[in-house]
């Protein structure tokens, strides 16, 4: 998202703040319409406009219309009237892709209905939009089932660029409130001689299973179900990885300060703590956004400041890093119990 620049954006900014949901929409419709796989079926030869209308169930001038916009969005590309899938598209948009989003993007669109209510909510001073009360355990399963799926979208891109920061590691790693697993992973596939436990609520660890057991570390595996705002998760060992990935900004202070000081009872003498999230000093709007999206659809979250979280880390006489910021929207911040184990992080 483009920053405003006074001396250059003038009345155009505004213009396109208000018409950001127009790309997202566009978007959102290619996926719902299978459109970028339907076009990767023809393979590398593409697709005829007359070939794509039938096949996606689309008036053909309006097809061609709305393919000329993803055109210009860089998502399709045209040749002598043949369409074919640009590079980003298959890269993110095919679901055999690796590092496929779509389902994360579609769960971007089921959030339309919470910011639909953001005035509301800023009357009420906080979230007015619920599930029903009555939804059945089937449903909720299902919702689950779709949002691990998301995240784990989101969590395989930022996932190895996590484990660049070790040059070696082995042991005991503990994934705090893992979801999809994604991050414990990639750091299972970056050095073998590890192990990991998945920490979870009860509700979500089968969801998690069913994702692990499709790759190839499910025999390096162990499952925890524990609430992590309770004070004790009921793990007897210390651990020489403890992953807070997209935790922090789920919750409130009160309840981030026993969070990190529990990990903290968990970590081994030459452990690291890994804290992956939003924060306040990185790329400050999508830090914003992520903290009224929070306020939209949970009961406490907030997006923090890395000043704030390191704050809390040394309160537990932890050694951290100071906030490091990836090429994306995310940074990380780094914990250890000696600067002996804190140097062992790779900082590039």
């Amino acid at each position: 998202m483009k920053g405003y620049d006074p001396q250059t954006n003038g009345g155009q900014y505004l213009e396109d703040l208000a018409t950001a949901y127009w790309v997202s929409d566009a978007l959102f419709t290619a996926l719902e319409m299978d459109l970028f796989q339907t076009i990767d079926d023809f393979g590398i030869r593409g697709a005829s406009l007359l070939e794509l209308a039938p096949k996606l169930g689309a008036n053909e001038s309006a097809l061609e219309r709305y393919l000329a916009l993803l055109n210009s969005l860089g998502l399709v590309g045209c040749y002598q009237n043949v369409y074919y899938n640009q590079l980003i598209t298959k890269e993110y948009l095919l679901i055999a892709s690796p590092l496929y989003q779509g389902d994360s993007l579609l769960w971007r669109k089921n959030l339309t209905d919470d910011w639909n209510t953001l005035k509301a909510s800023l009357t009420a001073g906080g979230r007015v939009n619920f599930l029903p009360a009555d939804i059945s355990e089937e449903e909720l399963n299902l919702r689950r089932a779709k949002y691990i799926k998301a995240m784990d979208n989101v969590a395989k891109l930022k996932a190895r660029d996590c484990t660049t920061f070790f040059t070696e590691l082995s042991g005991d790693i503990l994934d705090v409130g893992t979801g999809s697993g994604a991050m414990a992973l990639a750091f299972l596939e970056a050095f073998p001689g590890t192990r990991a436990t998945l920490l979870d609520i009860v509700q979500m660890l089968p969801q998690t299973q069913k994702l692990v057991d499709a790759t190839a570390y499910a025999d390096r595996v162990n499952y925890h179900p524990a609430n992590i705002l309770e004070p004790q998760w009921g793990l007897a060992k210390k651990y020489r990885l403890i992953i807070l990935s997209n935790i922090i900004h789920a919750y409130a202070e009160s309840e981030n300060e026993q969070v990190l000081k529990t990990a903290a009872s968990h970590l081994s003498d030459d452990g690291i703590i890994l804290i992956h999230d939003f924060f306040n000093e990185h790329d400050p709007v999508k830090a914003h956004l992520t903290d009224i999206n929070m306020f939209l659809n949970t009961y406490n979250g907030k997006v923090f400041s890395g000043a704030w979280v390191i704050a809390e880390l040394k309160k537990n006489d932890l050694l951290t890093s100071s906030l490091i910021p990836l090429a994306t929207d995310t940074a990380l911040i780094f914990a250890a119990r000696s600067q002996m184990a804190l140097d062992t992080i790779y900082f590039k």
